[in-house]
């Protein structure tokens, strides 16, 4: 492993730690920590406790360090920061006695700093609550003999940073085979999973085939779908997430966790191995893959009716490919058409308009890859529909294209022109009311600047301009829109908005209206 910890940071966890340590020369293998937060050090040890448990516990240390080696012990005491001959820490309390056995797991102390001003704080899932008393020399020894190691164990992860070996680990992950499988047949993967969705499979002949494919679909794809998709196709090693770092010292195991995508993986130290949530014999899922690849292309094969109307799409696009210019146009005028607050007569028709609309939501590159699973899931279609009406299209083809597009944009600007309104321009009654279009733009504004903030009966105010307390206090009679409708009733103008809403230009709130996606583009004209 390549990953050096900062020297600032292992002196920092060292530091903090080695103040608070507790050493007795009755006991030289032990060193004690004040256990609990609000501990702040140890005055004392109860006589009874030290006769008796941290006796016992010494006697069965002493006899366990002369079988570990010297560079263990080494490692062990530099990991928590230890003097002398002292290898294994006890939690003691502010009464002196062991705190909740004061046997501890060394994850406690991997990867953490301590205050000077508190004592060790105590997880729940890092402390044995027994009493040592209680336990037989026959229980006692091999739970000693265990917290031994595990102490080692971490001693070896403590020699670097946290930071560090997650970044190690999700470099391991990345280089697993089932990992490094799925990237290499990554096109393939997504292929699969996109088809197994796709419109296009309706279209297919042989409808007992495509079940059967997508039955195996399912098995095919479970190794993958195991692995969460932020993971497994992520640009970096792992998702983006932060991660916890979980050691099991027990089992000489640490876990990478992302609750986030509620995933995590597993190494395993000692064997130097890298374990998914969930393993697979990657050698059936090379050949599953290869397979449902083979069988989708042999489907394929058998749809020459299907491809040959595929490729007449295709050749429609690339036959009205020179004229995207003008319709970038029609469409330009289209949408201003459509944003007319007030329309006459219907609006000039194209069939052109469809198979352009159309067309230009469709995706078929040229089927240059052998692989009809790959060409079919580079496909997009928004609906078979289109697959019908590829005749019609083909005789539209037939006409002078140019020209005729020319004549519907003339068709399209004259519309245009005879629909545009002015600001003077009377846009509805209300109560013999003339609300010209000016106006509406005005109380549009209003409804913008204040959506939400206001009760209708406010806004009704600030338009026919009559003052209040309320309105004053807020400064409303200082807006542009104040006494727009100043030749109005209030209960006229209440009746202005709500003709507003019926027409689609305004939506009600709890307090007061908001602008429809109709109205918005209006505002920003006005603004």
């Amino acid at each position: 492993m390549n990953y050096d910890k900062k020297i600032d940071e292992m002196g920092e966890d060292l530091m903090s730690l080695t103040k608070l340590t507790y050493y007795m020369e009755e006991f030289p293998y032990l060193v004690f920590y004040p256990g609990g937060k609000k501990n702040k050090s140890i005055r004392s040890i109860n006589n009874k406790v030290r006769k008796e448990s941290i006796h016992r516990i010494h006697t069965m240390v002493e006899e366990s360090v002369q079988h570990i080696t010297q560079e263990d012990v080494t490692a062990l005491q530099a990991f928590l920061g230890l003097q002398g001959a002292s290898v294994l820490p006890l939690l003691i309390s502010k009464e002196g006695d062991l705190y909740l056995g004061g046997l501890v797991k060394p994850e406690l102390f991997l990867f953490k700093t301590f205050s000077n001003e508190h004592g060790v704080p105590i997880h729940q899932e890092y402390v044995f609550e027994t009493k040592i008393n209680t336990l037989s020399n026959d229980k006692l020894e091999p739970l000693i003999q265990s917290l031994i190691n595990q102490c080692i164990f971490c001693a070896k992860l403590a020699k670097y940073s946290r930071e560090n070996w997650i970044a190690y680990l999700e470099n391991r992950f990345q280089s697993h085979s089932l990992v490094t499988f799925a990237q290499s047949k990554k096109e393939e993967v997504q292929a699969v999973e996109k088809m197994n969705k796709s419109n296009l499979l309706s279209q297919l002949k042989y409808p007992e085939d495509i079940a059967f494919w997508r039955h195996r679909v399912e098995i095919v794809m479970r190794p993958f779908r195991s692995i969460p998709m932020d993971w497994l196709w992520s640009s970096g090693s792992t998702c983006n997430h932060q991660k916890d770092l979980i050691v099991h010292s027990e089992k000489r195991v640490m876990e990478l966790h992302c609750d986030i995508c509620d995933y995590q993986v597993f190494f395993y130290y000692e064997e130097d191995a890298l374990q998914l949530n969930e393993e697979f014999d990657l050698e059936k899922v090379r050949k599953r893959v290869n397979t449902i690849e083979r069988q989708f292309n042999e489907i394929v094969e058998k749809n020459d009716s299907l491809l040959d109307k595929l490729k007449r799409i295709r050749s429609i696009q690339l036959t009205l490919k020179p004229f995207q210019y003008k319709w970038k146009s029609v469409c330009d005028l289209l949408e201003q058409i459509n944003k007319i607050p007030k329309q006459t007569g219907d609006i000039p028709f194209s069939p052109f308009v469809e198979i352009f609309t159309q067309l230009n939501k469709i995706t078929i590159p040229n089927h240059e890859d052998e692989s009809y699973l790959l060409w079919f899931s580079q496909i997009e279609l928004p609906n078979v529909h289109v697959l019908k009406t590829i005749d019609n299209w083909e005789q539209l083809l037939n006409q002078d294209i140019g020209r005729l597009l020319t004549e519907y944009e003339k068709q399209l600007e004259e519309y245009l022109e005879q629909n545009k309104i002015s600001r003077q321009e009377e846009f509805m009654k209300v109560n013999n009311h003339s609300l010209y279009w000016g106006e509406v733009e005005q109380m549009l504004q209003l409804i913008h600047d204040y959506a939400g903030l206001y009760p209708a009966h406010v806004i009704t105010q600030v338009l026919i301009g009559k003052t209040s307390n309320k309105i004053r206090t807020e400064e409303l009679h200082h807006t542009s829109q104040f006494g727009v409708l100043d030749q109005w009733l209030e209960k006229d103008a209440m009746k202005a908005l709500k003709a507003l809403e019926k027409e689609g230009w305004l939506q009600k709130l709890s307090k007061g209206f908001a602008l429809t996606d109709k109205s918005i583009p209006f505002v920003e004209k006005a603004v």
